[in-house]
C-alpha cells in the first residue's frame, strides 16, 4: 500500500513539472525560421571562405556557390512539401491553454537536424579533398538560408493578416494559432 502511494506521488510530481500533450514541443515558427536562416547563412559564408583558403580561385568559387544556391532556389519552392506547409497553416488549430513555446536554442536545435547538420558535415568533409564541392554545398546551405528568410516573410504576412502567431508541434508538425 505504501509503495502504491509513493508511486502515485511520483506520478503526480512528474505531472506537475512535465508539460502534457502537444504543448511540450511547441516552437514559435517565425523565431525558429529566423534563427535557422541566420545559422545556415553564417555556415555558408564560412564554408565559402574556407574553400577559398583551400586554394579555389575566386571565379570558380563564386560560380559553384551561385550554382548550388540557384539550384536550390529554383527547385525548393515548387516542392510538394512547401505546398503542404501552406495548407497546414490554413488549417491551424487554436493554441491549447497553458501552452508555451520551447526556448529559442532548443527550437534552433530541432530545426538544424538533419538537413543543416548533415549538409554542414558533408561540406566540412569536402573541404580538404574537393574544395569545389565544398563551395557548391555552401551554396546549397545559403539557398536553404534564403528560403528560411522567405518563410519568415510569409509567416509574418500570414500572422499579420490573421492577427495571430503560429506555433508548430516539433514532434507531430501540427500547427497551432494563438490570437493576439
Amino acid at each position: 500500500m505504501a509503495a502504491a502511494a509513493a508511486a502515485a506521488a511520483v506520478v503526480e510530481a512528474r505531472a506537475e513539472t512535465e508539460p502534457v500533450g502537444p504543448a511540450r514541443a511547441l516552437v514559435d515558427a517565425r523565431v525558429q525560421a529566423l534563427l535557422i536562416a541566420a545559422v545556415r547563412l553564417a555556415i555558408a559564408v564560412a564554408a565559402l571562405a574556407l574553400a577559398r583558403v583551400r586554394g579555389l580561385e575566386p571565379g570558380p568559387t563564386a560560380g559553384l556557390f551561385a550554382l548550388g544556391c540557384g539550384l536550390l532556389l529554383v527547385t525548393l519552392p515548387a516542392s510538394v512539401t512547401r505546398r503542404r506547409g501552406r495548407r497546414r497553416l490554413a488549417e491551424a488549430e487554436p493554441l491549447p491553454p497553458g501552452a508555451a513555446p520551447l526556448p529559442p536554442r532548443r527550437a534552433l536545435a530541432l530545426a538544424m537536424y538533419p538537413s543543416t547538420i548533415g549538409l554542414t558535415v558533408l561540406t566540412v568533409i569536402a573541404l580538404w579533398p574537393q574544395p569545389p564541392l565544398a563551395a557548391f554545398l555552401a551554396g546549397i546551405l545559403a539557398g536553404l538560408g534564403v528560403m528560411a528568410l522567405v518563410g519568415v516573410a510569409r509567416l509574418w504576412a500570414w500572422e499579420r493578416a490573421r492577427g495571430s502567431r503560429f506555433y508548430v508541434d516539433a514532434k507531430s508538425e501540427q500547427v497551432f494559432e494563438a490570437l493576439r
